[in-house]
């Protein structure tokens, strides 16, 4: 389960993940709107806060929950993308935050906090084609294991993987779908997740941008037998948002986005709130 942490002064470490990075044809409009020309970029600084009171069975993937422990988050966060050219961008996913856990145990309420970095990934993208209404893409992604583990509770997941991912997007006038998916395998061997992001959205009067999403984590044990350390990656989660954008300039567009867990297994039922800015450079 990704951790969430505060800001701490040695905690701003850009991380990197492969979203869509497409060739950057002399075509006009296309499929999608996150490709930067060599040397251009974006990035999104934000806030997420993250509340949850429940949690899914760890038995089986179920939308049922129960008041076994709780979690809050507050996550400070900046994305970006720039463009290398030659078909070539490189993506970047700064973490840091806090995270508090509250357990119920003989009537009792314990609660345990940790601040500091979390895992980190950095991906490197190809464009494949990028055409007038599609365009794909393949990344290949390295999540290292930053984020500590001998904090209680861990900021990360303590075992590095690989994550090669499949991207597309399809543009039809004012409105775009996309779809990044592929599997993360954990190099110690010990679980690989299945992961797909999917969003579609609509630009309504070229200022508003809104846009609904859904992401999915399907867990495969490589072992029958999993490593304790393994647990931050046994999980399944559905979980279903919708993004609020307003284009003030063409450089300067804040944001706010609200996504909820609906079903899952052995992870929080949680809702959270993330608001911030896209900025084009």
């Amino acid at each position: 389960m990704t951790s969430l942490a505060t800001p701490s002064a040695r905690a701003l470490v850009f991380s990197c993940a492969g979203v869509l990075a497409l060739a950057c044809l002399p075509t006009p409009a296309p499929a999608d709107p996150w490709v930067p020309a060599a040397g251009d970029g974006s990035f999104e600084p934000m806030v997420r806060q993250y509340d949850a009171t429940s949690a899914f069975p760890a038995a089986q993937f179920s939308s049922s929950t129960s008041a076994s422990s709780e979690e809050r988050d507050t996550m400070y966060r900046v994305t970006g993308v720039h463009g290398l050219g030659h078909r070539l961008s490189i993506e970047y996913d700064l973490r840091v935050g806090h995270l508090q856990k509250i357990r119920f145990k003989h009537n009792r309420r314990l609660m345990n906090s940790s601040s500091g970095e979390e895992d980190q990934e950095v991906g490197l993208n190809y464009g494949l084609r990028q055409l007038r209404a599609f365009a794909d893409s393949v990344a290949v992604n390295f999540v290292a294991s930053t984020g500590s583990t001998r904090t209680v509770p861990p900021l990360g997941t303590g075992q590095a993987a690989v994550e090669p991912d499949y991207q597309l997007g399809f543009r039809w006038g004012a409105a775009l779908a996309t779809l990044k998916t592929g599997p993360r395998v954990f190099l110690d061997g010990g679980a690989a997740q299945l992961r797909a992001d999917m969003a579609v959205g609509i630009d309504l009067r070229n200022r508003i941008e809104l846009t609904g999403t859904v992401f999915f984590v399907r867990t495969i044990r490589l072992r029958s037998r999993p490593a304790p350390t393994d647990g931050a990656e046994m999980y399944d989660l559905l979980r279903p948002g919708v993004r609020l954008k307003y284009r003030v300039s063409s450089h300067f567009k804040p944001f706010i986005a609200y996504e909820v867990n609906v079903a899952g297994r052995a992870i929080h039922a949680g809702r959270r709130i993330s608001v911030g800015f896209a900025y084009d450079y």
